[in-house]
């Protein structure tokens, strides 16, 4: 894929990723908690099944952050270049691992998808995509030529979240829901800021009359 396609499917890319992680964590939280007697015991309760929402949300939001560092790279060095391959590889690493579980789980066992697989999965691709993030987006702030406000919630959401989660607080329904939503938001207005820009670099110039 060409740099520009990369970058005009990001858009696109990074904002339906940015919804779709905000909807993967309500999916979460209706299965887990609000109806957690009623899915227990049936496929909507698998682990398998969670990773079906949230596996291509990843994938979404791996394309949306290489079209975010393709429009930026030029003005970008070397630090925020570790923090974005951080940031690919933890979703990357979430894709990779939401696929196995979602084979494990669906060919052997859902008790199969909680061993090596589940630590893959989260904790390890989460401390990932949220060291990446930090980094990527401290760099994105200095440069300041995408929406900070934007850059900032993508930023400070992962890294909320899993400050939560590193102190226990799993089940701390508000403060996770404003990092989810940060985050997602985050995330999905980047890819409306690639979206812009292509739309103002695309607007045809025009030519002065033929005398």
């Amino acid at each position: 894929m060409s740099k520009g396609k990369a970058i005009r499917w990001g858009g696109p890319a990074a904002m339906l990723g940015g919804f779709v992680y905000i909807l993967a964590f309500v999916a979460v939280y209706l299965i887990y908690v609000v109806f957690a007697e009623q899915t227990e015991e049936n496929f909507f309760g698998q682990h398998a099944f969670i990773h079906m929402i949230d596996t291509p949300m990843f994938a979404l939001l791996a394309l949306g952050a290489i079209g975010v560092y393709l429009s930026q790279s030029e003005r970008l060095g070397r630090v925020a270049k570790a923090g974005f391959w951080l940031t690919l590889a933890g979703f990357g690493l979430s894709v990779v691992g939401g696929l196995a579980i979602i084979v494990v789980g669906l060919a052997v066992s859902d008790e199969a998808t909680l061993g090596v697989l589940d630590v893959i999965t989260h904790p390890l691709a989460q401390l990932l995509y949220t060291l990446g993030s930090l980094i990527f987006g401290v760099a994105l702030l200095r440069k300041g030529t995408l929406p900070k406000p934007a850059t900032l919630l993508a930023t400070v959401g992962p890294v909320a979240l899993l400050a939560l989660f590193a102190v226990g607080l799993n089940q701390a329904y508000a403060p996770i829901t404003a990092a989810v939503t940060a985050t997602g938001l985050g995330w999905a207005w980047l890819g409306y800021a690639l979206l812009s820009e292509q739309k103002k670099s695309g607007v045809p110039q025009l030519q002065p009359a033929v005398q």
